[in-house]
């Protein structure tokens, strides 16, 4: 393991700044940093931002010097760097201009006031999924899900997202205090506050607010409801599509599945480490005993392979590595 730095270049605040990263756990770079006495402050996610008048005491302390462009790739390489569609802080602009856009056509000859509700509401939920305790259940995870809609109804109909699984999406986690159960139970309940005067402007029909409570509740069991539940106008494809999204994470590269699994981690930190082993290695076993991860015939083309591979590596690492699994989550 190696700490890294690039030559300070990036101007900000009347100076300019270097980059300091680890090869490999984050705990390092926080260990060497604190050392060095640069403040907590100055870590954004993966990287400590550091003054140029820093820059030659950090070297002799031990930081190697790297050009800007190798340090990114050894940042990439890393597997920590958190891209800028992981940041909320970068998505929230473009996640607030998607919430109104979903809400144009029915807001055109709507009263200002109702305008104003709509917006007033994408602003609140936004907050809620960027509080700061969610480590992976934050506005990154909406943003993906939202992406993994518009490519599962582009696949089969070219078509948009249904706006009740918009709404369904933002709802879903809007509550998340790592209950499972109860977390998904008061998520639907907001959804049904939160919408219910819309129904009564008109913004929105009585059914399309079902489908946003049921999709919301099913989200706790990941299984699709009976038929006979479901709302006029939607099928069970939409549901399919819905939990599948929901899942697309577990298909994801093994740097991003690695910084999935490392932020569970941390919004399970009231658990201890045997716990948390064992009620994952309980998630996995689960998920891998069923005969398909994923619901809808486009999902399991796209996802059940790459997911099968993740939670069985997975798997295998909680059986014979356990430990150095829980010190690489905590890095």
């Amino acid at each position: 393991m190696s700490i890294y730095i690039d030559p300070p270049t990036w101007p900000a605040h009347g100076t300019v700044f270097s980059h300091l990263i680890s090869d490999a756990s984050l705990a390092e770079l926080h260990e060497f940093a604190a050392a060095a006495g640069i403040s907590e402050r100055a870590f954004d996610r993966d990287h400590y931002d550091v003054p140029a008048h820093l820059y030659e005491d950090l070297v002799r302390a031990g930081a190697k010097e790297l050009s800007g462009a190798q340090l990114t790739r050894t940042l990439i390489a890393s597997g920590l760097r958190i891209p800028l569609k992981e940041r909320p802080e970068k998505i929230r602009p473009r996640l607030l201009r998607a919430w109104e856009a979903a809400f144009a056509p029915r807001l055109e000859k709507a009263p200002a006031t109702f305008q104003q509700q709509v917006a007033e509401l994408g602003e609140s939920l936004l907050q809620a999924w960027e509080q700061p305790h969610r480590a992976y259940h934050h506005s990154g995870h909406l943003s993906q899900m939202l992406t993994d809609l518009d490519r599962l109804y582009a696949y089969r109909t070219q078509g948009s997202t249904p706006l009740a699984l918009v709404l369904a999406a933002w709802f879903h986690d809007a509550v998340y205090e790592g209950a499972p159960g109860e977390d998904e139970r008061r998520s639907e309940q907001l959804a049904n506050i939160s919408l219910e005067p819309l129904v009564t402007a008109g913004l929105l029909s009585g059914d399309e607010l079902q489908m946003v409570s049921l999709l919301v509740r099913a989200t706790a069991t990941h299984k699709l409801p009976e038929s006979a539940d479901l709302p006029a106008g939607y099928e069970p494809a939409d549901i399919q599509f819905f939990l599948d999204a929901d899942m697309a994470i577990l298909a994801a590269d093994s740097a991003r599945y690695r910084r999935y699994l490392r932020g569970v981690r941390s919004e399970y930190s009231h658990f201890d480490d045997e716990a948390f082993r064992a009620g994952r290695m309980t998630f996995l076993r689960l998920i891998l005993g069923r005969k398909r991860i994923f619901l809808s015939e486009e999902g399991l083309q796209l996802w059940e392979e790459p997911a099968r591979a993740n939670l069985q590596a997975e798997l295998s690492e909680w059986a014979q590595d356990p430990q150095g699994l829980l010190q690489a989550l905590a890095s």
